[in-house]
This record gives structure tokens, sequence and C-alpha cells, in this order.
């Protein structure tokens, strides 16, 4: 009799047991889901923004060729002072 009722009190803490792995596992599934979703979401309105700026980038570059060089030269120049300042 007591091995009985260790017996199902055991495939019952098992049972009880499987069932919180279970719907842990599931909560875990749907929140991954949601990440991925979300993810996926920010993802596309980032390439959104990089192509309007790519195109006001293009548009600026046909109107004003001649500022579009020198800014370019300027940041160029910046980033070459600063990589030297940086590997001295």
């Amino acid at each position: 009799m007591i091995e009985r009722n260790a017996s199902k009190a055991a495939e019952e803490g098992f049972q009880t047991a499987n069932d919180y792995a279970e719907a842990g596992a599931d909560a875990a599934r749907e929140y991954a889901g949601r990440g991925y979703d979300s993810a996926r979401e920010y993802a596309d309105r980032g390439l959104d923004v990089a192509a309007a700026v790519s195109e006001n980038m293009r548009e600026f570059v046909r109107r004003e060729p001649w500022l579009a060089v020198a800014a370019a030269f300027a940041v160029g120049y910046t980033l070459a002072r600063l990589m030297r300042r940086m590997a001295i």
C-alpha cells in the first residue's frame, strides 16, 4: 500500500513537472515569436529609413555636387586625423 502511494505520488509529481515544463516551453516559443516579429518590424523600418536617406543624399549630390565633394573631403580629412591620433 505504501509503495503504491509512493509510486502514485511520484507519478503525479512527474506529470506536474512535465506540465510546467510544457507550459514554460510554450510561453518561451510565444515570446520568441513575438521577439522575432518585433525585430523583423524594426529591421523593415530601418531599411525604409536607410532607403529614404540614400535617396535624399542622391538628390543633394545632384543639386550641389561641389558642396558634396567638399563635405566628403572634410569628413575624410577629419576621420584621417582622428585615426592618426588614435594610432599613436
